[in-house]
């Protein structure tokens, strides 16, 4: 890639953009790992675009070298259109080439989900999982689950909820246990125990004496969701949880992969790192960290936390210099964007 932008203050021109020290710095590191904690209107999205820019514009690599992950449709959506505009903007890609044949390429920016999903597509024979899996609706998970829980001869003395809270219940700790990569022998082992040691203790407030309750339902739900997987492997499904289950243990299992998929992209963004789970970052530290030096950029904000039901581990961001070191063993640089762009504070 021939060089474009040469210095910040030429991309602060050609973006139109005053960049604060702050986002300059963040920009302009080289592309080696690194973690920008944002604050809120900090300009979290506005710096990533930048820095796809300033990596393509200085010539370090192609725009279709650069993958971009996020975790909704339409956050991956916005973070791709900001990121073509900004390329175009800074006059690093022409938006009608000359010869459309040799054109570059594009930024490869999906979310987490459909990267794990894709990955297993091309890759998931390694570990076994045929190309024929499909992927489960959210509807018909439900459906399936209920027929699970309706098919269960019982008795379940401790599901005292609804039918549609119970399926709701099943299909949320069958989630759980796939975003923390926890074996359902390891928590049946653990409530058992919990409920022997609270058998002789005085649980002195309402809240606890909650607990040998919901020890018990969490074990009866176990049964259930031995149930709900075998249905799935019968019929050759997979849901969401599985995907990020399975895409972790590609990662861990098979190196090659990894290797695979360094070379194919050469920098890495991670948006709302915050609310990456367990098996997310094992995923993504599988593939690019884990004393690789790869050039991965995670963005977060660890008061924007909101999927904490759901697997997420805020802690993931604190220990991205941990997982995500330099081929050295030393840890990624650690930025921080506080000012408040939005609001002017």
């Amino acid at each position: 890639m021939a060089a474009r932008i040469t210095d910040p203050e030429q991309l602060k021109e050609l973006l139109g953009i005053p960049f604060t020290p702050e986002q300059t710095a963040c920009i302009t590191a080289p592309p080696a790992p690194q973690v920008i904690v944002a604050g809120a209107g900090s300009g979290k999205t506005t710096v990533m675009a930048a820095r796809v820019v300033w990596l393509v514009g200085t010539g370090q690599v192609a725009p279709e070298q650069v993958l971009g992950l996020t975790f909704t449709n339409k956050a991956a959506g916005e973070l791709s259109e900001r990121v073509r505009k900004a390329l175009v903007e800074a006059g690093v890609t022409d938006p009608e080439p000359v010869d459309p044949d040799q054109a570059p390429g594009d930024p490869q920016i999906s979310t987490y989900h459909a990267f794990a999903g894709r990955l297993l597509k091309e890759h998931g024979l390694r570990i076994g999982l045929e190309p024929t899996a499909r992927l489960l609706a959210d509807a018909t998970r439900f459906q399936l689950a209920a027929r699970v829980l309706r098919a269960s001869p019982g008795p379940y003395p401790a599901l005292t909820r609804s039918f549609s809270d119970l399926v709701a219940d099943l299909l949320a700790l069958d989630g759980e246990l796939s975003e923390h990569l926890v074996d359902p022998e390891r928590l049946r082992a653990y409530d058992t125990e919990l409920l022997r040691t609270l058998e002789g203790a005085k649980l002195s407030n309402p809240d606890l004496r909650k607990a040998p309750d919901a020890a018990r339902a969490r074990l009866e739900l176990l049964d259930l969701i031995g149930g709900y997987r075998a249905e799935k492997r019968d019929r050759d499904l997979i849901d969401f949880g599985d995907q990020i289950a399975l895409s972790a243990r590609l990662a861990q299992e098979r190196p090659e992969v990894g290797r695979i998929l360094r070379e194919q992209f050469a920098v890495v963004l991670l948006d709302e790192y915050q609310d990456t789970s367990v098996a997310q970052r094992l995923l993504l530290s599988g593939l690019f960290g884990g004393g690789t030096g790869h050039a991965v950029t995670a963005v977060g904000d660890p008061c924007q936390a909101i999927y904490g039901w759901r697997g997420a581990s805020v802690a993931n961001l604190d220990d991205f210099p941990a997982h995500f070191p330099y081929a050295d063993g030393s840890p990624a640089r650690r930025f921080a964007l506080s000012e408040n762009r939005r609001s002017g504070g």
